[in-house]
């Protein structure tokens, strides 16, 4: 059975055994709601972006997300959670139930984030520049093939040891299923709808925290694909990807390094890319309220080892007010060099299909005005 099946099962039963546990023990609905805790997030945005399509730059204010989330926890070892997103219609994002059997060893069954890459991993709203980049819209974020990180139907089991103060040894290992629609593959005639790619993720990630200061992680992904390219025509490919990070916390100062090797999914079978990024942040309190902090980034992506010189770096600044604990207004410009080309297949013929290169694409351009707030 489908893992996102599995899960529905599962959570009604999660959600309906709690509630006959509560009416035989008589608690009380102000107990009950004492559990839950429902919370809102919204990112409003506006921005100027260079737009070649246009010869120029054009300027957008948008509602770029609106979340709500619903925290249940029916007893001291057992978590529901609950994410969904409004910025157009409804979408799923988190979805899922936690057991606490001990620090050391938690289960968690549902939709949500694959423990890959320390930024991917990182909440939109935490984030100290906008946008995550290069290497997180083009290999980590998702492909035909599905993403290395994101979110997906899975199963995972992780904890930890030791104390952060000291030292803290953290891990998770997670099975992870995924369907896609692909408009560029097969679509049958009789139900068009009908997903054509399926991808399954071994993921497990490894971290050590050292006296409150210093984080090293490592992440691994291996990844193994079917897409339907015609009735009875399919491929199957395998993926693999690793990365490495650390983070240095001193004084207010706070550098992230992230670097990370493997399969490109959206080139042809064999071609690897690498990158890498820093981000570097300083934290100003002033007064009790308000926090400045001005924070740089620096990437660099090469998608593919076979085609010389086509990688790109992108550098970005960016301003951080935050006001209290809720709202934060984030001034930000980023641009770069370079240009992103891969080998891809042309699938002109199914059996033996064309490798060509993609079409280049080029760091964006942009100011970025934010304002981001928390109910």
């Amino acid at each position: 059975m489908h893992l996102c099946r599995t899960f529905i099962c599962f959570l009604c039963l999660l959600v309906f055994l709690p509630g006959v546990s509560s009416a035989k023990d008589n608690e009380t609905d102000a107990s009950i709601w004492d559990t839950i805790r429902l919370r809102g997030r919204a990112i409003f945005r506006y921005e100027l972006r260079e737009r070649e399509k246009f010869d120029g730059f054009s300027d957008e204010f948008e509602l770029d997300r609106a979340r709500f989330d619903l925290r249940f926890k029916p007893t001291d070892d057992l978590r529901l959670m609950l994410e969904m997103e409004l910025t157009s219609g409804v979408e799923l994002k988190d979805a899922y139930a936690r057991y606490d059997l001990h620090r050391a060893f938690r289960v968690q069954l549902g939709h949500f984030k694959k423990p890959f890459s320390a930024l991917r991993m990182s909440s939109r709203w935490d984030l100290l520049v906008p946008r995550r980049g290069l290497i997180d819209d083009h290999v980590i974020g998702g492909s035909d093939f599905g993403g290395f990180g994101g979110r997906d139907a899975g199963l995972q089991v992780f904890g930890r040891l030791g104390k952060r103060k000291n030292v803290r040894f953290s891990y998770a290992l997670g099975l992870f299923d995924g369907w896609e629609l692909s408009d560029a593959f097969f679509r049958d005639p009789g139900d068009p709808n009908d997903e054509n790619a399926s991808h399954r993720d071994y993921v497990g990630r490894l971290q050590v925290d050292f006296l409150k200061m210093v984080t090293v992680g490592v992440s691994y992904n291996h990844k193994v694909a079917r897409i339907a390219y015609a009735p009875g025509v399919e491929q199957v490919r395998s993926f693999n990807a690793i990365s490495a990070d650390v983070a240095f916390v001193l004084a207010g100062l706070t550098l992230q390094l992230e670097g990370i090797w493997g399969t490109n999914p959206n080139a042809a079978a064999g071609h690897a890319m690498m990158g890498g990024h820093a981000i570097l942040a300083y934290h100003i309190p002033i007064l009790d309220l308000f926090v400045l902090t001005p924070a740089f980034m620096g990437e660099v992506l090469d998608p593919d080892d076979d085609v010389e010189g086509k990688h790109a770096v992108r550098l970005v600044g960016a301003l951080n007010f935050d006001i209290g604990k809720y709202t934060r207004v984030v001034l930000s410009a980023e641009g770069g060099m370079g240009e992103l080309v891969w080998i891809q297949p042309e699938y002109s013929n199914w059996d033996q299909p064309d490798a060509v290169e993609s079409a280049p694409r080029k760091v964006d351009t942009r100011v970025m005005l934010q304002l981001q707030l928390r109910l």
